[in-house]
């Protein structure tokens, strides 16, 4: 904002801000408000599972019997960590997504701003002073191009983290799915 602003230049940057915060901070309680249904909803599975798998350990009669019951009520335990740290992630990265957005669509309007400011300063500035608006207008073209290079560098993160993710995911429940059979044998073979 350049040195002549309006007081109603002033008031409309305040709202914006304002306006900013305030979807910030929506958008922060509605991640909360997913966590906290997920969070609830992992509870009362949990809870039902543990009274299952409470009432099935209970009818064991051997020991080849306990390790079997075990390995059936763990199984489906470890698909639900998978999936559920999955929908954690999914959570806080669509919230990461759309608090980018947000910065991303500021850092443009006040671009805007300084680049309008800039060149308003420079059709006004003294005579001599060229140099000046030029390393003005130079430092400006600098910074913009950082930040540009920085959030190009911060989707490329985001990508491979995401590509990470699903890598571990996808192995996790090839994992979770595989070892019912190899733990049956071993069981099998011990009780034998």
């Amino acid at each position: 904002m350049n040195s002549n602003s309006t007081p109603e230049q002033l008031m409309n940057s305040v709202k914006e801000t304002q306006s900013a915060m305030v979807e910030m901070v929506a958008k922060t309680l509605e991640c909360m408000e997913k966590h906290l249904d997920l969070n609830l909803k992992a509870a009362r599975a949990n809870l039902a599972d543990a009274t299952e798998a409470s009432s099935q350990l209970m009818s064991v009669k051997d020991a080849p019997e306990f390790y079997a019951t075990v390995q059936a009520v763990s199984q489906p335990a470890l698909g639900k960590v998978t999936s559920y740290s999955r929908t954690v992630y999914d959570i806080n990265a669509e919230a990461a997504a759309e608090f980018a957005k947000m910065v991303e669509a500021r850092m443009t309007e006040v671009n805007k701003a300084m680049s309008a400011s800039i060149n308003e300063m420079s059709k006004s500035a003294p005579a001599g002073s060229e140099g000046m608006v030029a390393m003005v207008k130079s430092a400006f073209a600098a910074s913009n191009s950082a930040f540009d290079a920085i959030n190009k560098a911060a989707k490329q993160v985001v990508e491979m983290v995401e590509t990470n993710v699903d890598a571990a995911t996808k192995a996790g429940e090839a994992t979770v799915a595989a070892s019912p059979k190899g733990a049956s044998r071993r069981n099998a073979k011990a009780a034998n």
